[in-house]
């Protein structure tokens, strides 16, 4: 009588097929031992798939017992030899192992008397056809899938956005209630004010619970834009295809985010620790020691006050209410004087007609560009109908083509946007170059530091409750100086001066800090 552990194992798509449930295994090794005469001490049952043996929960607490109990066991019983592994090498490797411990594995079903030499090809037919049979389901499984996909169905699990659904018994993707907040991280990232770390913790804050790498595969992947990407296999390369889906971003914005992620963008730059208590915090430096003036709260009688002061060591320290105070009256002293308005405007005119016309003779040049590119893969599909080139050749061509096209049509794009509107909104400008003070302080925290980034990009010291900026600023200089016998008759006579640049180079940052018409209307109130 021979001691035996009994081995029942299923994996989860096997649990209800007959001839394999985990009941029917156990009553037919159990009635195999009583007619053998062995005896069982222990038995053992696992429903979980698993590569190799490491991972099989029960397995590796057989493999305990036999530490624990040795000399004990001498066989270990299944039901069939696909029941021990569909893996042949890992099969034979566990065999030998479980031998030199004197322990016996055999199949009931399919018996092998390891002391026939000849047995061991029945045995390595027995332990072969579960592994061909596996990698036959996988191939299956792999060439459905990629069908599926070239039908434009996503086959995994759903992207954040959407979720898993069935359309006439197939995969499809339903959009959910997060599809709002992936947009907005799309619209964001594509202005360029944002990395990606910064824009996922703020898109954290408003429920878009991601990490990093999986935040940058969102950014990344087509199925937002309707597409599927079918990554390459054996000798099939990647392809992007129609997804049967609904979108959830363009695919004009989806390019846009792909420039920006290139690098080609360059990322504009975006204040952090702003507190609206604060405006000016990054933007003054030390009268003394030239480092940046941070900022705080202290508490006192009245409840919080709120002061910008250098860092330990310096005692330079400023009342935010005077600081602020002073700061908007020196804005009023700096705002364009009325002689120089109408001369502003004649300038800016000039300036925005010769642009405009750089611009549109850039913007026909890549637009030829683009038609040559579409020409080129024209030929291309006439060269693959006429057997002139295969299917891969031609894949590569059209991939090429097509990521050339989109990089042309968003530099295009770009350029359009910087020519849009810019004489519409130069009134809008000058209104607000006038009234600095006005809308300075009717602006979100926001605004205002936009605005002291682009009017102040060398910092501001206050000293002796008066500003100055820590280098000399001809823009500055310009605006508040008198400006005597400016005015429309004299424009050809000036339009050489130095300090004209100044005008259109104050007026030209302004503009492109705006981008568009509505945004210089949102910053003004209008």
């Amino acid at each position: 009588m021979a001691n035996a552990i009994l081995y029942a194992r299923v994996s989860t798509d096997e649990q209800a097929a007959k001839g394999t449930s985990l009941p029917f295994q156990k009553e037919r090794l159990h009635q195999f031992c009583e007619v053998a005469g062995n005896n069982v001490v222990a038995e053992f049952t696992e429903d979980f798939s698993a590569k190799n043996f490491e991972d099989r929960p029960e397995f590796k607490k057989i493999l305990a017992y036999i530490k624990e109990s040795k000399g004990l066991v001498e066989k270990l019983l299944v039901l069939r030899w696909d029941r021990f592994s569909r893996n042949a090498p890992e099969a034979y490797n566990m065999i030998a192992k479980l031998k030199k411990l004197g322990i016996e594995v055999n199949a009931i079903e399919q018996p092998i008397d390891f002391n026939i030499p000849e047995q061991k090809m029945m045995l390595s037919f027995y332990l072969t056809i579960p592994e061909i049979e596996n990698d036959r389901r996988a191939l299956n499984t792999t060439n459905g899938m990629r069908k599926n996909m070239r039908e434009g169905r996503w086959v995994s699990t759903a992207p954040l956005g959407y979720k898993n659904a069935r359309d006439s018994n197939k995969p499809i993707l339903v959009i959910t209630d997060k599809a709002e907040l992936v947009k907005r991280a799309f619209e964001l990232f594509a202005t360029g004010t944002y990395t990606i770390d910064v824009l996922r913790k703020e898109m954290v804050t408003k429920g878009l619970t991601l990490s990093r790498m999986p935040f940058w595969t969102m950014l990344r992947n087509p199925v937002y834009c309707g597409k599927i990407r079918v990554k390459a296999y054996a000798k099939e390369l990647e392809e992007i295809v129609q997804g049967l889906h609904e979108p959830i971003i363009s695919e004009e914005l989806f390019n846009e985010v792909q420039f920006v992620l290139s690098g080609k963008k360059k990322l504009k730059a975006k204040a952090t620790k702003t507190r609206v208590e604060l405006p000016l915090r990054g933007y003054l430096i030390c009268s003394g020691c030239g480092k940046n003036l941070t900022g705080s709260s202290s508490k006192g009688n009245g409840g919080k006050y709120f002061y910008y002061h250098c860092q330990p060591g310096c005692n330079e320290r400023h009342n935010t209410e005077l600081a602020h105070e002073h700061f908007e009256k020196w804005l009023d002293d700096i705002s364009f004087k009325p002689e120089v308005a109408q001369l502003y405007v004649s300038i800016m005119e000039d300036v925005f007609k010769t642009n405009e016309g750089d611009r549109d003779a850039e913007i026909k040049k890549l637009q030829g560009e683009v038609t040559k590119k579409n020409e080129m893969l024209e030929k291309a599909t006439k060269k693959l109908i006429n057997e002139e080139i295969d299917r891969i050749d031609f894949k590569r061509v059209k991939d090429s083509l097509t990521k050339e096209s989109i990089e042309l049509q968003l530099r295009i794009n770009e350029l359009k946007k910087a020519d849009s509107g810019f004489m519409e909104y130069s009134s809008y400008s000058l209104s607000l170059l006038s009234n600095l003070k006005h809308y300075y302080s009717t602006s979100t925290l926001e605004n205002k530091q936009k605005m002291l980034g682009l009017i102040f990009p060398e910092k501001l010291v206050f000293c002796n409750n008066s500003y100055r900026t820590n280098e000399p600023n001809e823009v500055l200089e310009f605006l508040t100086s008198n400006s005597k016998g400016f005015g429309v008759g004299a424009k050809e006579k000036v339009a050489k001066n130095s300090d004209l640049s100044c005008v259109v180079a104050c007026g030209l940052q302004i503009s492109n800090f705006f981008g568009d018409f509505q945004g210089l209307r949102n910053l003004m109130g209008s």
